[in-house]
């Protein structure tokens, strides 16, 4: 079966044309058994794919491809290989992979768990015959086998106990052209849960709650949304085909160098080698920040020079290894610090009048982005600074909150919340500030993302705004789509934060404890187990892994007089070290990238 359905792929391949829905129920089988590859329905020529717009996944969820499932990566004929391989697999132990009766959940299972081995169900399958499956199965297209054909006669080679034969790649009758990334069609969204909470607008939850205090992103007031707000949406390419322009080319060559000799001549009263001069080298421009510094502090961080130095080398290494940078009111207004994880080298990076909050190292540890209000009645805005707290610059600038950024591992992407179209959202741009794009929509309020470290998703929280027994945690493709939910429960669950195996996430969660209490958890992925790893004793919030791993830095106000300070747990033995002892508080930790 798989070398005959193999053969009409191939077949289907070479002429550009992707089936995109192999399931067994389109695997014909005649009276002498031969299969018969059937239901083109939903095939798409290669070259017309990158048109393909839609609002659902194509596709039958347990055969999907990951990257059908990742927005942004190109459908090419792998997706066949990929349901090839979870056809092959479903033979060989009765199911696939991957089967939920909740289709949103069996598309994240192909994106993030890895494949189970053949052998786990029936441990007589040839590990040889597994190992085939599973390089089917592989997670990125790169990593299959090149053809359906290649596949199914490895499979076959294994089955009659022969050496793999040399894999091949069928000719291509196709026009060569250049790919085009596909956007992935997302699934419709699940409606938002029902919640019965109510808020009253009137009171502010900081004089209810303490912890939001020492954290002002906790207590991001909303506001009305501008009168109009224009966002930096992706660009779709789109290939213009028709009469080959390349036949221009001679005469658009002619005609510029004609007028170039023309212009020059006009140019310079008939001496043209006076142009010559643009070859001098001229000193690069230094770049401008976007607000001016003042001798008078008003730039947060800044340092009172009317232009920025030149961005300094990291900061020496850190006497315990590692580096927190967090915020603290310990000096009077909250302001952004650095410490030493073993508790020395304290250092105040802000210092302005109105609250400095949120930091977020980037990825090569040089620079912190972070959220900062002139006032406390003032809306939030994000700024960017070098490690040593000098050079600070402005990103946004708006009448809404922008809050809770977090820089991309690749350093082209800073995630944030924003209220800018009322209620929070989950955006991203440059690190300059540029090509805003709105990630997330509807009706909840999405607050603090987290870019897990590959850079592929974003995990963050989302409720009802101030109500925050109702939050659950959810992740989406860092290049927007359809969230995944992760917790669906009556508790809190917020403040969500990656390991750096990207499968493993800690989080704040009421889950099983008192009313009131949080605990900081582990949740793992790909098989769903959720392990608690503090007492909870009242709130533990806020966790940050750090790079290698081992520890989380959370912060706490278990000493019992409402004054948060900096903690440490470690994963292994869930043994908590205190860091911070003093009468401001101290939170929302932020764990230095090593080099």
């Amino acid at each position: 079966v798989l070398t005959q359905i193999g053969s009409a792929l191939d077949y289907a391949h070479q002429r550009g044309i992707v089936h995109r829905d192999l399931k067994p129920s389109n695997v014909l089988l005649d009276s002498n058994g031969n299969a018969y590859l059937a239901d083109f329905g939903i095939a798409r020529m290669v070259q017309e794919a990158s048109g393909l717009t839609g609002s659902r996944i194509i596709g039958t969820p347990s055969y999907v491809a990951p990257e059908m499932v990742r927005k942004g990566e190109m459908v090419t004929s792998s997706v066949d290989v990929y349901a090839l391989g979870v056809l092959a697999y479903e033979m060989l132990t009765g199911d696939p992979p991957f089967d939920d009766p909740d289709p949103m959940k069996t598309l994240m299972h192909h994106v993030l768990e890895p494949v189970p081995s053949v052998r786990d169900v029936d441990p007589n399958v040839d590990p040889v015959l597994d190992g085939i499956v599973q390089k089917a199965l592989a997670k990125t297209p790169e990593e299959r086998y090149p053809s359906a054909g290649s596949f199914a006669a490895a499979f076959t080679a294994a089955v009659n106990g022969q050496p793999a034969p040399p894999i091949t790649v069928p000719p291509d009758e196709r026009p060569t052209l250049p790919p085009e990334p596909v956007p992935a069609l997302p699934l419709e969204p699940p409606p938002p849960p029902q919640l019965e909470a109510t808020f009253d607008p009137v009171s502010p939850v900081l004089d209810t709650d303490p912890h939001l205090e020492p954290a002002p992103r906790k207590d991001p007031r909303p506001k009305n949304p501008p009168d109009e707000v224009v966002y930096d949406a992706p660009k779709e390419g789109r290939r213009r085909r028709g009469f080959p322009t390349w036949l221009f080319v001679p005469f658009v060559l002619v005609a510029l160098v004609a007028g170039v000799i023309v212009v020059a001549f006009a140019l310079t009263d008939g001496d043209p080698g006076s142009l010559l001069a643009i070859f001098t080298p001229v000193a690069p421009r230094t770049p401008q920040p976007t607000v001016t510094v003042t001798p008078d502090g008003g730039n947060p961080g800044g340092t009172g020079e009317d232009q920025p130095t030149a961005r300094p080398d990291v900061l020496p290494a850190p006497s315990g290894g590692d580096r927190l940078a967090f915020t603290s009111n310990r000096s009077g207004g909250f302001d952004i610090y650095l410490m030493d994880i073993d508790g020395s080298n304290l250092r105040r990076l802000t210092d302005q009048d109105g609250p400095d909050f949120d930091p977020a190292w980037s990825p090569d540890g040089n620079r912190i982005v972070y959220a900062s209000r002139p006032s406390r009645d003032d809306p939030s805005e994000l700024w960017v600074m070098d490690a040593n707290g000098e050079n600070a610059v402005q990103l946004t600038r708006n009448d809404a909150d922008d809050l809770d950024p977090d820089w991309s591992p690749s350093g082209e992407w800073i995630a944030f919340a924003s209220n800018r179209t009322g209620r929070f959202q989950i955006y991203v741009m440059h690190p300059d500030g540029s090509e805003v794009q709105q990630l997330t929509s509807g009706d909840q309020d999405s607050l603090t993302p987290r870019w897990s470290a590959d850079g592929k998703l974003i995990g963050y929280h989302a409720g009802v705004f101030n109500q925050s027994a109702t939050n659950d945690l959810y992740i989406i493709d860092g290049t927007g789509g359809v969230p995944f939910r992760l917790t669906e429960n009556e508790v809190t669950d917020q403040w969500l934060g990656w390991a750096a195996d990207s499968l493993n996430v800690a989080f704040t969660s009421g889950q099983d404890l008192p009313d009131g209490q949080r605990a900081i958890f582990i949740l793992n992925l790909p098989s769903g187990q959720l392990t608690r790893i503090t007492d909870g004793q009242p709130h533990d919030d806020d966790p940050a892994w750090s790079p290698d791993g081992t520890r989380i830095a959370f912060d706490s106000d278990r000493q019992g007089n409402g004054v948060f300070d900096l903690y440490l747990v470690t994963v292994a033995t869930r043994q908590v070290s205190r860091l911070t002892q003093d009468a401001g508080d101290n939170v929302a930790p932020a764990w230095q990238p090593r080099p």
